[in-house]
């Protein structure tokens, strides 16, 4: 009989805003507060990687179930999406019943959980933070709380509690990001980053460039000196403004191909936001930026995770499939730390595949790793695929993608990530690997 798949929790991020902004204009902040916890399920990326999507999702609705059982005036529970819960916890009398509201969230992960004859024993981290005073706008409360659990997470503890003055704090420092990165996206103050992926394929040297290269978003400051995508891509998420960052890195990226000696034919290929993968607007953008700048489309590649494509696979395959059409290339990143079934590999709308570094770095010590590598190689290139392998550190490694047959290697043993211009220098030096 076929495996029948569990069925897949709603997102309901929104919903949870709604109630706690109710909450929150609602609450007579004399008298109670209101808090809020965001629980993290740990090593769920893990946990699909070894056991298939279909236990994850088996796994988040018997959370979802488990914490149901607390689910009363007292506690309100919403799926955040990926591994993620939001729990509601109003009309406290003190930031010290919060406390005692996660130890009764905690209890409900002692038992282990059963899939398939597994018995699995589920760990999660979590963030509190609660309403000061005024503190009345639910936005900055989960920013509050998302920065308490990562607290807990970084310090290893089950829980975190932001208190008053921690809150005060970050809260000032969130919303002068906020602000200060609206002002540097209208204002391009934004840069790209670029880091070369270098041809190791040799029956590919002939026909492809010797190198193309990843371009990074990284936001220069004059207080907090040069900022990551790991912070920049949330708060552009939080402003709502991913398209306009499509738009930003799309052009951008075209652009500096324009500038680029014609004697270089290599590409860039640029992240894209999740959730705006199934965005009819991407396809316009993309085209009207390939309009503008006269540059052949096969040169720009779109890197899109692999959970986008497993999240709503018949959804984001039409939409890639329609970029597709521009002549833009489609990567998929981090392959390998999902679950793919062979019938979504023959299909897959993508022209390149990016192996997971957790599987690269391990390669050299972990035969299972280096299995795992090999088998992703041989079977994209069955289909036509390309591979980039990430997090390449070393010769050793370097040399036993070679053996493998992989197309590309990235990695800080090539380059780490550096400005265009001095990118613009590095391809007229002699590189040899």
């Amino acid at each position: 009989m076929p495996n029948i798949e569990p069925p897949k929790l709603p997102p309901q991020r929104h919903a949870l805003l709604q109630a706690l902004d109710n909450l929150l204009e609602s609450s007579d902040s004399g008298q109670y507060l209101t808090a809020l916890a965001i629980i993290d399920v740990r090593d769920f990326h893990e946990l699909n990687r070894s056991f298939g999507r279909a236990c994850g999702d088996a796994i988040l609705m018997e959370i979802n179930e488990r914490l149901k059982q607390l689910s009363s005036e007292k506690f309100a529970v919403h799926y955040l999406g990926n591994d993620e819960f939001g729990v509601l916890l109003p009309q406290l009398k003190s930031p010290g019943l919060a406390v005692i509201c996660v130890e009764q969230i905690l209890a409900l992960f002692k038992g282990v959980f059963e899939w398939q004859n597994h018995s699995l024993k589920i760990t999660v981290n979590i963030g509190i933070a609660y309403n000061y005073e005024h503190h009345t706008d639910a936005n900055k409360l989960v920013l509050d709380t998302e920065l308490a659990l990562k607290h807990a997470k970084t310090s290893n503890q089950a829980y975190a509690m932001l208190g008053k003055n921690e809150q005060q704090s970050s809260d000032q420092l969130k919303w002068e990001l906020l602000n200060n990165l609206h002002v540097a996206m209208q204002e391009d103050e934004l840069e790209l980053y670029y880091q070369p992926k270098l041809c190791i394929n040799p029956s590919n040297k002939n026909k492809a460039p010797p190198y193309n290269a990843e371009a990074l978003i990284r936001w220069p400051t004059v207080d907090h000196g040069l900022i990551s995508p790991d912070i920049t891509i949330p708060l552009i998420e939080h402003l709502g403004s991913e398209l306009d960052l499509i738009n930003w890195l799309v052009n951008t990226a075209l652009k500096h191909l324009s500038e680029m000696d014609e004697h270089y034919k290599g590409g860039v290929s640029v992240n894209i936001p999740a959730n705006s993968v199934t965005s009819k607007t991407l396809y316009t953008l993309v085209e009207q930026a390939l309009t503008l700048w006269h540059v052949e489309p096969n040169r720009l590649t779109l890197e899109i995770t692999e959970d986008v494509l497993i999240k709503d696979k018949e959804l984001a395959f039409d939409y890639l499939s329609k970029v597709r059409e521009t002549g833009v290339r489609i990567s998929i990143d981090d392959f390998g730390t999902g679950y793919s079934s062979l019938a979504y590999f023959k299909h897959i709308p993508a022209d390149e595949l990016k192996i997971d570094q957790f599987f690269v770095n391990n390669m050299l010590n972990n035969e299972g790793d280096r299995n795992i590598v090999k088998l992703i190689i041989d079977l994209a290139h069955a289909f036509n695929l390309e591979v980039v392998a990430e997090g390449v550190e070393n010769n050793e490694t370097l040399d036993l993608l070679k053996s493998m047959g992989c197309d590309y290697a990235q990695g800080y043993l090539i380059s780490r990530p550096i400005p265009y211009n001095d990118y613009l220098l590095w391809l007229k030096e002699d590189n040899q690997f």
